[in-house]
């Protein structure tokens, strides 16, 4: 990404991205631009949706339940995403964040829970587990998330390997 784009407030969005598309923001994205980084109508901000690249967008509305964003200029190619597997023991749920977090930083393109015999969280959120790679994603100007693969024990992984 440009030096002159790293200032700018970073979005996950859903819908495709693309020379004078106008995407609409749900309220918890339009919250944290408008209410916390205080960004005003005409504002830039960065848009991402792991599949079309980084692009600049302009604040166009600004609304309590939701927000426009109309696409400026294409500021990053799209990055191919990354196969290197991550697989893990769940740790206490204090630290799962952090993991899921540094991973995503480090480029992991799938995150996969390993149960073991000694494992103390036996049943993890994959939605949580999607929300804390999603925010780093938007922190560390990564453009490909991770796929966040479901529970799996030890043996059958092990098991599924060998064949």
């Amino acid at each position: 990404m440009p030096r002159d784009y790293r200032s700018f407030p970073r979005v996950f969005v859903a819908a495709d991205l693309g020379p004078g598309a106008v995407v609409e923001i749900g309220r918890d994205a339009a919250n944290h631009l408008i209410n916390v980084l205080r960004l005003k109508e005409g504002g830039a901000a960065i848009l991402f949706n792991g599949r079309d690249g980084a692009w600049l967008g302009r604040l166009a509305q600004a609304g309590k339940k939701g927000a426009t964003l109309e696409i400026v200029l294409q500021s990053t190619q799209q990055t191919p995403a990354s196969d290197l597997w991550l697989g893990f023991a769940p740790l206490k749920t204090g630290r799962l964040d952090y993991l899921v977090q540094k991973a995503t930083e480090m480029g992991a393109g799938i995150i996969q829970p390993v149960i073991t015999e000694f494992t103390q969280v036996r049943h993890l959120k994959p939605d949580k587990l999607e929300a804390y790679a999603l925010e780093a994603a938007e922190q560390c100007e990564v453009l490909s998330l991770p796929r966040i693969e479901a529970e799996i024990g030890l043996r059958p992984l092990l098991a599924a390997w060998q064949s």
